[in-house]
């Protein structure tokens, strides 16, 4: 296929998946590089995740989570960062959190925090103080952990893709949840509020 602009000329190979350009060479770098944007836009968004649970839906979102071969780390870790496949660690490393998770963590301390209830049983012996004062906040990660934790999710994942949750007429707002009786091959279906 060709298409034939007043600056320059796009050949294209589809049965080699090629795209030649010839003309002004500044209009033709210009458009290699829109077009390499493009392709990587589009490559990005075949793997990004979020990309495909909001274009094709759930049970698409949980059958690419269960087929991706890489296991990441998570965006929150400090010590690691990008593919955890290579990474040989058997333990866990004690990292201390940035200052807006610190923050979070101080605040739902601080909310949830009954200062009645301190200073009661047997290990509130010679204990006067009744507030809390959060002073550092650390995060375990443990790459050989994590990577177990996912490989149980994808199997997970790859399960619920394959199950179809039958629509329950007469029901507004409310849909039929599937669950697999423990030591039984069946699955009830029941209505539960969303």
């Amino acid at each position: 296929m060709q298409i034939i602009t007043s600056d320059f000329l796009y050949c294209l190979d589809h049965k080699n998946k090629t795209a030649e350009l010839s003309g002004d060479k500044t209009e033709v770098i210009r458009q290699q590089r829109a077009i390499q944007q493009l392709l990587r836009k589009a490559t990005d968004q075949t793997v990004d995740l979020e990309h495909i649970k909001r274009t094709q839906g759930r049970q698409a979102y949980l059958q690419a989570f269960s087929s991706k071969p890489d296991v990441s780390a998570p965006a929150h870790w400090t010590g690691y960062k990008g593919n955890l496949n290579d990474v040989v660690d058997t333990g866990g490393r004690l990292v201390l959190v940035n200052a807006k998770l610190r923050h979070a963590v101080s605040q739902l301390v601080t909310a949830t925090w009954n200062s009645k209830k301190v200073g009661s049983g047997n290990d509130a012996v010679n204990l006067h103080h009744r507030d809390v004062t959060v002073s550092k906040v650390w995060q375990v990660e443990n790459v050989s952990q994590y990577k177990r934790y996912v490989l149980h999710m994808k199997e997970a994942y790859k399960h619920n893709s394959s199950l179809h949750v039958p629509k329950i007429s007469g029901l507004q707002g409310e849909k039929g949840l599937k669950t697999l009786v423990k030591g039984t091959d069946f699955l009830h279906i029941q209505g539960g509020a969303e």
